[in-house]
């Protein structure tokens, strides 16, 4: 069974819910002029909440958790934050294979799975990352079949209450737009289709450094995937650090406007507005 103390809940009511979106933030490697600003807009914005979608760290050593926490501490928003696939120990290996979490449980949060709500939005977070995996590229991670069934299951109860139910994880669930990398998450294209059934709304996304905003196929367009790109502005795959604004209007009208680092500051860059006709939704804008 999932250990339900895992959980962190958050609530607000707003009329409106913005979700500030944040990924991959590598700390041990982050550009500390980035991360000052990041501090400044995210703050400036006051969104509901802050979902992390995953790599906090660079090696997942503790100076580089400890430098996490005091940036967490200075958001001034609720924050659900999911491990990525370099928040294990690197150079600690028994501490990799016998407690690789304990780093990020210790100065983040729960490590398997979070709920946080706010307003009518839910947010369920998953974690996709693993201490290794039987094959040469360990780093795509996988979602456990019994995670995908307890997220499905919550979905299924929230959505039925009238919710709007995201998903957040540090791996992609597909491939897609401005995906790095050859793979998506083992079991990616199972979770898809449980939490399709279940009424999951959006998954938001890290892990490859790239922006990218669109419903996806898999799904029968039912579920939009939001990617954010790098928020510390540390390994840039040909885009600048950046992180996605995600507003949500009356669960049927979903805005994401991306902002980027540039002159010691994070600018508007591209924005998205996604409209759900029934079950699908589609670009408006």
């Amino acid at each position: 069974m999932v250990d339900f103390r895992t959980f962190s809940i958050f609530q607000c009511i707003p009329s409106v819910v913005k979700i500030a979106h944040i990924s991959d933030l590598h700390f041990g490697r982050a550009n500390e002029a980035a991360l000052d600003a990041l501090i400044l807009a995210i703050n400036s914005e006051r969104p509901d909440l802050i979902a992390i979608t995953g790599d906090f760290t660079q090696t997942g050593a503790r100076r580089e958790f400890e430098a996490a926490s005091l940036f967490l501490a200075s958001l001034s928003a609720p924050i659900l934050a999911v491990p990525g696939n370099h928040d294990t120990p690197v150079y600690n290996l028994p501490l990799r294979f016998l407690k690789p979490w304990a780093r990020f449980e210790k100065h983040i949060g729960a490590a398997q799975l979070q709920i946080a709500t706010a307003g009518d939005t839910v947010v369920i977070g998953l974690n996709s990352a693993r201490r290794a995996r039987m094959r040469f590229n360990w780093s795509y991670g996988k979602l456990s079949r019994k995670i995908i069934e307890v997220a499905a299951s919550i979905a299924k109860r929230e959505s039925a209450e009238g919710k709007i139910v995201f998903v957040a994880a540090h791996h992609p669930f597909e491939k897609g737009p401005n995906r790095a990398g050859a793979e998506i998450v083992g079991n990616g294209a199972y979770a898809l289709q449980r939490f399709a059934q279940c009424g999951v709304s959006a998954v938001m996304t890290g892990h490859v450094h790239l922006s990218a905003a669109g419903p996806l196929a898999i799904t029968q367009n039912q579920i939009l995937s939001i990617q954010c790109g790098a928020s510390g502005g540390a390994r840039e795959r040909g885009e600048a650090a950046g992180f996605g604004l995600v507003t949500i209007e009356g669960g049927d009208d979903v805005s994401i406007d991306y902002r980027h680092f540039d002159h010691n500051a994070y600018r508007q860059g591209r924005s998205f507005v996604f409209s759900r006709y029934g079950s699908q939704w589609n670009k408006t804008h």
